[in-house]
């Protein structure tokens, strides 16, 4: 791969309450939420630096403390880890906001809840290196079907996404179209922050909203990857659990 192909930064977004998850206010916090012997935040992380990223900037709020002590769970994420407190939680794009003196593109924008195998996320992150250097913005990561149905759907069309739609995707009649889910990895490949400082200032703070409007006005590509899905409940943990033991890991 050309060196300027490389993705050498990635923010993860760790902030939010994570209600669904606890059941108590009490700490561990989602993304510390043990799954297997390591902290649900920790299969990002590991992801993100075997696929040779350098810098990971991971935005917290005081409901999330607890990923402080990430270093203490692995000594190699002393070399890679930088933690970007948030002071006021709103949502998910004044999160991502928070890096937007520290990251230049390309670079990752991950959530902090994702599962998925490592050969598989590398492969997928090097079909989106392809498009460095090309006209597009934006590279998704979409999955055809994966274990844990997302809610966040893609239409697509010859690997080009077309429309992002939340709540899932219904009722489209074009038969050379078709419906992904995920959308958990962000390959930006354009500056995205003054789009989003935009809508800040519109006091609008869901990035589902930003993508809805987003995508069918840039050049948006997709990176399929065969497995992936979000943790957001006691019972997706435990399951998540059952299939990483049936997979080996």
């Amino acid at each position: 791969m050309d060196e300027n192909n490389t993705i050498k930064g990635a923010v993860i977004l760790a902030s939010g309450y994570g209600r669904r998850m606890r059941k108590t206010a009490c700490f561990p916090s989602k993304p510390m939420t043990m799954i297997g012997a390591k902290p649900l935040i920790s299969y990002a992380i590991d992801l993100l630096i075997e696929s040779g990223v350098e810098k990971i900037f991971i935005v917290y709020h005081s409901v999330t403390a607890d990923i402080l002590r990430l270093t203490d769970c692995d000594s190699r994420y002393v070399n890679y880890l930088e933690f970007v407190e948030e002071d006021v939680q709103k949502g998910t794009l004044l999160s991502f906001s928070r890096v937007k003196q520290l990251l230049e593109p390309p670079f990752l924008m991950v959530f902090a809840d994702i599962i998925a195998e490592k050969d598989d996320f590398i492969d997928m992150l090097n079909m989106g290196k392809k498009y460095i250097g090309s006209k597009a913005d934006l590279v998704i990561q979409t999955v055809n079907s994966p274990s844990f149905l997302s809610e966040r759907a893609f239409l697509t069309e010859n690997n080009k996404v077309i429309k992002y739609q939340k709540n899932g995707i219904t009722g489209e009649g074009n038969s050379n179209c078709d419906v992904r889910y995920g959308g958990m990895v962000c390959l930006w490949l354009s500056d995205p922050f003054s789009l989003v400082d935009m809508y800040l200032s519109r006091h609008v703070y869901k990035l589902s909203v930003f993508l809805e409007d987003y995508v069918p006005n840039h050049l948006v590509y997709e990176m399929g990857i065969k497995d992936m899905w979000d943790v957001d409940t006691p019972e997706a943990a435990l399951m998540t659990e059952e299939i990483l033991m049936k997979r080996g890991y």
